[in-house]
């Protein structure tokens, strides 16, 4: 029987150990509790994809045993601002402490899951166990719910500990949560919580401290008619090298995938800028520069195919497979050598080829200052870059019928190279205009993408055959994952000719 609770909405605090004492022996407390105090022990167990696909859309999946019964709970709006949660939930008794998508009775929010998995199994990332003190309060204004929580949050490498309160509303206005939380709380030296308890979990289980960089997202490039050629080059470096320092960094404090797949992008955009204004600036400098970050490019690019393995190539396979005894050793290896690319990454985000970057990052839009030849109008010169950018694509795609390995992952880049010059310079054009030509791209980037990581995956029996030789169920497991990806990837091979199609047909937006 499934209960839809609708939204929550609670006030959850940071606490010490003898914080946490104070505030249940508070005299207010006890006037305001309605029976007894009830304390159990709350296992909840989260699961998500390899590559934390539901925390990026905010949902929240758990199961949490409840004396002798699991109770499946999903959240959706998880997020933690200034203490205050108002997530959505939906709660439903299942047999066993796994994920049950079927069971999620509300369909919007189950398709909603569904697409968000992609095809992708459900897998423990990490757990929490707490001793739980809840007390039902009665005060003049509503009623509210106060949790106490002490206890650990761990994975399977790490645990930390965990001690807050939640104080959540159960009837009443939200001035009821304020009028008895200013009471209770008003006089002690508490701490607003910016973070949950699926926060914290994901946090020590992707290595990040709780102040250490977030992934960054580029910045959108937007360009005036009047902007003249340096002004454009600037603004699309500024943008790569905010993406491109942010990124470093996660990569370099964190184990979080998103941190090498966003700087892959930021130096890629970066080499695609210098690539678009080649004919108007090509020296030595910034022949060295693209250089550089082709370098770093081609080592964090094989720490993001460590983690397409995970996430992509085995997770969706594992959705398909259904407890296969060879999927566990076949993650062990997996995760090893993601661990030795992670490593050589970040050797390189502090060698040779960044201390060289990072130089010309902070000189080289400086030093185009004195370039005549940038001094024309951008507008002019945007329906240039961008017929050149397309010529090349073009050129590959009228044969795209008989491509094969090599000549698809070099359309590949192409396709790349081009979107990210539609990006650069789409301000310019009527949105209207660049949006079908940008879908359709997609599309066909899409499809491209899968079929070159298929392509990529061939490295799993290399992997498996390192970490896990003796192990033949993990063999097994290799070559199923291979062949199923190999299947899918001849599927969705058959529909490009028809999307290159579609895309040719396209308005070209430039012209």
């Amino acid at each position: 029987m499934s209960n839809f609770a609708g939204r929550e909405l609670e006030l959850k605090l940071e606490l010490t150990h003898d914080e946490l004492r104070r505030l249940d022996a508070a005299p207010m407390l006890r006037d305001w509790t309605v029976g007894e105090p009830h304390t159990r022990t709350l296992r909840s167990i989260y699961f998500d994809t390899p590559d934390h696909r539901l925390r990026e859309a905010a949902i929240s999946f758990r199961v949490r045993s409840d004396g002798e019964k699991w109770v499946q709970t999903v959240k959706t709006g998880t997020h933690v601002s200034n203490g205050v949660s108002h997530p959505g939930e939906l709660e439903v008794t299942v047999g066993k402490p796994e994920p049950d998508l079927k069971s999620v009775k509300d369909t919007k929010l189950r398709r909603k899951i569904a697409r968000v998995m992609h095809g992708s199994a459900l897998e423990p990332v990490f757990e929490t166990v707490v001793k739980r003190t809840a007390r039902q309060l009665h005060t003049p204004a509503g009623e509210l719910e106060l949790a106490l929580d002490e206890g650990v949050v761990r994975t399977t490498a790490a645990e930390t500990p965990l001690c807050e309160a939640e104080l959540e509303l159960k009837s009443g206005s939200p001035a009821s949560l304020l009028e008895a939380a200013a009471k209770l709380f008003g006089d002690e030296q508490v701490r607003l919580a910016d973070r949950s308890k699926a926060d914290r979990g994901y946090d020590l289980a992707t290595g990040r401290a709780e102040d250490a960089p977030l992934p960054t997202r580029a910045q959108k490039v937007v360009l005036s008619e009047s902007a003249t050629c340096r002004e454009a080059l600037a603004a699309m470096m500024q943008s790569a090298t905010q993406q491109i320092f942010a990124n470093r960094r996660v990569v370099l404090e964190t184990d979080d995938p998103a941190g090498a797949h966003q700087l892959r992008i930021g130096l890629r955009r970066l080499r695609s800028a210098l690539w678009a204004f080649r004919p108007l600036l090509d020296t030595p400098a910034s022949r060295d520069m693209d250089a550089h970050a082709r370098d770093l490019a081609r080592v964090v690019g094989e720490l993001r195919d460590a983690d397409v393995f995970i996430e992509d190539m085995y997770g969706q396979a594992a959705g398909v497979m259904d407890g296969h005894p060879g999927l566990h050793p076949l993650k062990e290896a997996l995760s090893a050598h993601r661990l030795q690319k992670r490593d050589a990454a970040r050797a390189a985000l502090q060698g040779q080829h960044w201390s060289a970057l990072q130089i010309y990052l902070a000189l080289l839009p400086r030093s185009i200052e004195e370039v005549k030849s940038l001094n024309r109008p951008v507008a002019k010169f945007a329906s240039k870059a961008l017929f050149a950018a397309w010529k090349k694509a073009a050129k590959k795609g009228e044969r795209i019928g008989s491509l094969k390995g090599e000549e698809r992952h070099k359309m590949r880049k192409l396709l790349k190279k081009l979107r990210y010059i539609v990006e650069f310079f789409g301000s310019l054009y009527p949105h209207a205009d660049v949006k079908p030509f940008v879908m359709q791209l997609k599309k066909l980037q899409d499809v491209f993408g899968y079929v070159n990581d298929v392509v990529t995956a061939s490295q799993l029996e290399g992997i498996s055959d390192e970490h896990c030789r003796e192990d033949r169920e993990c063999q097994r497991a290799t070559g199923f994952v291979i062949g199923w990806h190999v299947s899918q990837a001849a599927t969705c091979w058959a529909g490009a000719e028809k999307d290159w199609k579609n895309l040719d047909k396209s308005r070209r937006f430039w012209e």
